[in-house]
């Protein structure tokens, strides 16, 4: 697995859906059919935020300051989108 890279730009990979749950929400992978779970309502509005123009340290930043999250937040959500990632949820833009 590729570790994360602040500077890089990541977006939703194509194919992929995420509803809002009261739990979190469902990520679904219409290429493979698969249906995931994120069971924290922060990861689902930071991913719904990656849009693939901005660094994910912009992205990361700007988010945590809209939210008045403590820097101790910020490692769960990158673990979140390396995991993201790692599944194919995510991509890296060019």
């Amino acid at each position: 697995m590729k570790a994360i890279e602040p500077t890089a730009r990541y977006r939703l990979a194509p194919g992929v859906a995420i509803r809002p749950e009261r739990f979190g929400g469902l990520v679904y992978r219409y290429d493979n059919r698969r249906l995931y779970f994120l069971r924290s309502h922060q990861a689902v509005d930071l991913v719904n935020s990656l849009d693939g123009r901005r660094s994910l340290q912009d992205t990361l930043d700007a988010f945590a300051t809209a939210r008045a999250l403590p820097d101790s937040a910020r490692e769960p959500l990158i673990a979140a989108v390396a995991q993201l990632e790692k599944l194919g949820i995510l991509t890296r833009s060019n």
